[in-house]
């Protein structure tokens, strides 16, 4: 208590220094906050379109479909069965529904415009993509009509409105050419560029007709009653046959999310440690200003332990109020943004379909990324002080009392 107190006077001896270095920590400790809680709010924000508009909360297809996804492989189809889906578990599942992919190239004149389409049930996907609440223009599909609903960047790129006929020009499971035509009912905005300005969707059964699918769907999109659960149901899933059974955890934009999440903490640590550097300077003064004072403390009998204890502290003081402030201040801003939201449509608008994200992204900070913080900076600052304060233990007592 005797060195805290010390330490505790000590730290006002020069108060200018002190809060000068304590803010350079509250501001690191801030931008931290703020980084960590923007880039969990992107994973979030991401995480939701990736479940609701591409692949629910686990996404079963074959392992040959899987393979060669990029090529929409329909001939790569699931039988929807009573036998397949009375395999599932049902204690766990909130809802099933299929999906049938297809490529097409659109446009009126010549066909030139590529796009990619989906037949599904149109109710089943009210609980899932939530189409029906994304429209801008026009009604929602309904089964049994030739019917679609087009993103809204797709049906300016063709230019037609509600009402217009779309013909549809595609190849079926055996690889033969088809066609349909469709009555625009509808035009839906996502805010990610990609998809407003690529996909549309028809209806499941009509699909299946086109494309030669009768009772089958290219992938199985489950939700959970519980997506913490995601893994662990997908694991439990039991399927006679060559299927794929992947969480949403494990799609792949989500992966790379989590690798720069893991790069972003090494640039959060760097800014960190260029902040302290403030601290560093400050108690390498400290130690050159009362070489004369440590010289004396040490004739007195404080050993040097004793030395170094005490200017830890005082490092540990300025460590504290500038963390205690910075987590203040990257609160505030974090949880305010939470509920404001940030809008990059301007980026969303360009992004592809197949980086999710947008067009408002809500912070998500959390106590634990807070506390992290918090911590991080005073560690980081205590660690980073010990070296100019190492420079104490040499000091030599008789030398140190000749000092003017």
């Amino acid at each position: 208590m005797k060195l805290f107190n010390l330490a505790y006077r000590n730290f006002f001896r020069n108060t200018r220094r002190s809060i000068i270095s304590g803010i350079s920590v509250a501001l690191a400790i801030t931008a931290i906050i703020f980084a960590r809680s923007y880039i969990a709010g992107i994973l979030e924000n991401m995480s939701g379109n990736v479940i609701k508009l591409i692949s629910g909360h686990i996404t079963i297809t074959t392992k040959e479909y899987e393979r060669r996804e990029r090529l929409i492989p329909l001939s790569e189809s699931i039988e929807l069965s009573d036998e397949f889906y009375g395999s599932l578990p049902q204690d766990d599942i909130g809802l099933v529904s299929p999906r049938i992919k297809f490529g097409v190239l659109l446009g009126e004149d010549e066909l030139s415009i590529p796009a990619l389409g989906y037949a599904l049930d149109p109710e089943k996907e009210r609980n899932i993509a939530g189409l029906q609440k994304r429209l801008v223009d026009g009604d929602y599909i309904k089964s049994g009509e030739r019917a679609a609903i087009l993103g809204e960047g797709l049906a300016e790129r063709l230019n037609m409105t509600v009402g217009d006929t779309l013909t549809v020009i595609t190849r079926t499971a055996y690889d033969s050419p088809t066609g349909m035509n469709f009555v625009v009912k509808g035009t839906f905005r996502t805010g990610i560029g990609g998809m407003d300005r690529s996909i549309f969707y028809i209806p499941l059964d009509i699909g299946q007709t086109m494309l030669d699918l009768e009772g089958r769907a290219t992938e199985i999109v489950i939700l959970l009653k519980d997506p913490d659960k995601a893994v662990q149901v997908a694991r439990a899933i039991e399927l006679d046959g060559d299927y794929s059974i992947v969480p949403f955890q494990f799609h792949t934009v989500l992966r790379y999310v989590n690798m720069a999440e893991a790069i972003y903490s090494v640039f959060y640590l760097v800014v960190l440690l260029v902040a302290c550097s403030a601290i560093a300077n400050t108690m390498l003064m400290i130690v050159f200003e009362r070489t004369k004072e440590i010289g004396m403390m040490k004739a007195l009998g404080l050993n040097n332990l004793s030395i170094v204890g005490l200017l830890v502290i005082e490092a540990g003081l300025i460590g504290t109020v500038g963390s205690f402030l910075g987590s203040i201040m990257g609160t505030v801003l974090s949880y305010w943004l939470k509920y404001k939201g940030i809008d990059i449509s301007m980026v969303s608008s360009t992004a592809s379909a197949d980086m999710p994200f947008g067009p408002i992204i809500y912070l998500a900070p959390t106590p634990l990324i807070v506390a992290t913080a918090f911590i991080m900076g005073l560690l980081v600052t205590i660690i980073i002080a010990l070296l100019p304060i190492s420079r104490a233990i040499r000091i030599n007592p008789a030398k140190a009392l000749k000092t003017i």
